[in-house]
Order: structure tokens, then C-alpha cells, then sequence
């Protein structure tokens, strides 16, 4: 084909082109700056909507730094509610339903506080959040004096960081039942797993209590 020699020639070959294609580019050009301010407004809503969860769960610890106050667990109980409707997949809900399994506990409502944490484990697959409500079980079952329960519950916690917090625990279980030989095998194991220059006082009664024994 040969080239246009005048200005009126190339008008008219865009003015043939614009007609094939014009609206199809139109309709890309539009597309794409949709996409484009349509992700941007996306990530500014999920940026705020995790916002909205984090300050709501700041307030919900904030009460919890007294919960024998009874406006402090009404405060904790209506926000880890509002967490688990509104905001139920973000850690926060997660995390909300451990603050709400405490009130339970402290008014002696140790079922609901043990359905409330199971109700959190079901949402996740988190392996250190699934280990301290597992922990935190059997810390309730303990109170239900439910050993065989207890046990189990702090049985099922493999991750290696929670070693030192589950063998305590199954120490104070076997302590309970007045198995005082397996209790002092627990706690030191529970020593051991913190480290060398590790502090845990309590840990230290508990053991030098049964070496006096």
C-alpha cells in the first residue's frame, strides 16, 4: 500500500479508522480507568474496614483490664459480639471470643466460656491461636475439676513455644489428682522447655514445693 502524500489523506484514514474502532477503545480506555480507581476504592475500604476492627478491639482490651467490673464485661461482651457478626474474618474476632470465654469464666460460667473458645477454634486454622484456647480449656476443665478432660485438651497442644505453658498445666492437673511424682516430672520439663536464665517464679514454688515433699 502506499503512503499518504497529503495532510486531507491522513485525516481521512483516521476519520475511516476512528469509525471502525473508536468505540471499542473508548469503551477499554473507560474500562480500564475503572479498574484502576475501582481497586483504589477497594483498598481503601479494606484498609478501613480492618481499622474499624482494630480500634474496636483496642477498646474491647482496654476493659478488659478489669473485668470484676460488671460495665467492663457488659463493654467486652458487646464488642467481641460486634467483632464475631461484623468483622468475623479478621483476627479480632478470633482473639474477641478469648476475651469473651474470660468473662464467662469469671462469673463462673465455665461451659459457655469452654463453647465459646471451641467456637473460635472452629474458625481457624491458626496453630498458636488454636494452642492457647486449647490451653485455656483445659485451664476450665481444671476449675470443673474434669481432669480427664483437661488432659486431653492439653494434650492436643503440639506447637513447640507453648511446651513450657502445657506441661505447667498438666503438672497442675496431675497435682490435682495428687499424682505429685508425675506433677514434678511435668513442671520440670516445663522448666526446661523455658531455657537457660528463663524467670517463671511461680514455676520455681511449685517445683521446689514437691522437692520438699
Amino acid at each position: 500500500m502506499s503512503e499518504l502524500k497529503t495532510e486531507e489523506e491522513q485525516i481521512e484514514a483516521f476519520k475511516t479508522w476512528w469509525k471502525k474502532n473508536g468505540v471499542t477503545l473508548v469503551i477499554a480506555v473507560a474500562v480500564a480507568v475503572g479498574g484502576y480507581f475501582g481497586w483504589q476504592a477497594w483498598k481503601t475500604s479494606q484498609a478501613n474496614y480492618i481499622s474499624e476492627a482494630s480500634s474496636l478491639y483496642q477498646n474491647l482490651v482496654q476493659a478488659s483490664a478489669d473485668l470484676k467490673d460488671e460495665n467492663n464485661q457488659k463493654t467486652v461482651t458487646f464488642i467481641a459480639k460486634q467483632l464475631s457478626d461484623d468483622y468475623s474474618d479478621t483476627g479480632y474476632a478470633m482473639f474477641g471470643q478469648l476475651f469473651l470465654a474470660r468473662v464467662d469464666a469469671e462469673n463462673g460460667k465455665y461451659d459457655e466460656a469452654i463453647s465459646a473458645l471451641d467456637n473460635a477454634i472452629s474458625k481457624t486454622e491458626d496453630v498458636s491461636f488454636i494452642a492457647i484456647a486449647n490451653l485455656r480449656v483445659a485451664r476450665l476443665m481444671l476449675q470443673k475439676e474434669d481432669y480427664k478432660g483437661a488432659m486431653a485438651r492439653a494434650e492436643k497442644v503440639t506447637a513447640k513455644e507453648f511446651t513450657a505453658q502445657q506441661q505447667e498445666l498438666i503438672g497442675d492437673i496431675l497435682i490435682a489428682q495428687g499424682k505429685r511424682d508425675d506433677a514434678r516430672i511435668a513442671y520440670q520439663k516445663a522448666s526446661e522447655s523455658l531455657g537457660v536464665g528463663a524467670n517463671h517464679p511461680l514455676l520455681d514454688i511449685k517445683l521446689k514445693d514437691l522437692v520438699k515433699g
